[in-house]
């Protein structure tokens, strides 16, 4: 899937902007799908599903189940890689520190293990779990925080943020 850029997505999945510049409700329905892992994933300790946008939905659940059979769909090993532990997708605001919406506003973007991988923390947990996590996202094109730059290096990356991962490229 030829993915868009950031500065693309309102073309692509659609302007999720209702009036007076928050979100819309009809955007949102028309929109947006829930993916369900095949693993249980948490919320502050709140089961849940991740609510993404219908385009990626399908790229999204291929990710997990990958992730699934690399941890030999053993619920343990998901734990300890972080991945039962989610802050969510779509989720209509600002980025953090500007003025630009998020790309979780058009649901192209999830976050996991927040904890172990802190926006500016350049030695993120999925560091140390490329192979198993990381490199089966981007082998559906996508992008992750952890890496922007793509050069498989985190220690580089000016605003690492190594529990996001997205349906968007850069610019």
């Amino acid at each position: 899937m030829p993915w868009p850029k950031q500065s693309e997505c309102n073309a692509f999945y659609g302007d999720p902007r209702g009036r007076n510049g928050l979100a819309s409700a009809s955007w949102e329905a028309k929109n947006l799908t829930y993916v369900t892992p095949p693993f249980p994933i948490f919320f502050l300790g709140k089961s849940m599903r991740l609510r993404v946008h219908k385009k990626c939905a399908d790229a999204f659940m291929a990710w997990v189940e990958a992730v699934w059979s690399d941890a030999g769909k053993d619920r343990k090993i998901i734990k300890d890689w972080g991945m039962d532990n989610t802050a969510g997708g779509y989720n209509f605001r600002a980025m953090r520190g500007g003025r630009t919406l998020s790309m979780h506003t058009w649901g192209c973007a999830v976050d996991f293990d927040a904890p172990r991988n802190g926006q500016y923390d350049r030695t993120p947990h999925f560091e140390t779990l490329r192979e198993q996590v990381v490199k089966p996202f981007l082998a559906l094109g996508g992008v992750w925080g952890g890496d922007w730059d793509g050069d498989g290096d985190s220690l580089d990356e000016r605003a690492c943020d190594g529990m996001h991962f997205q349906f968007a490229r850069l610019g």
